[in-house]
């Protein structure tokens, strides 16, 4: 069975863990277009799951809320 976009970034986002990834990294790391990252990590971060650790230039870089999806399982 395929994994949602969602499941797939916070899959990717997971495995990095402690490690913070661009929109641009995680595209790459999941196959999935950048933009359609950019539009799932905007709810995601909404969400609660996901949170911006760090700005880089222009980038941001995301990091996996742990306690939010420890909190789920």
């Amino acid at each position: 069975m395929s994994q949602s976009p969602e499941q797939r970034i916070l899959k990717c986002l997971g495995s990095e863990y402690p490690r913070d990834l661009s929109i641009e990294e995680i595209a790459k790391k999941t196959g999935i277009h950048r933009n359609t990252v950019s539009k799932y990590i905007w709810g995601l971060e909404k969400a609660g799951k996901v949170t911006i650790s760090r700005n880089v230039g222009r980038a941001r870089l995301y990091i996996i809320n742990r306690k939010q999806s420890s909190e789920k399982e």
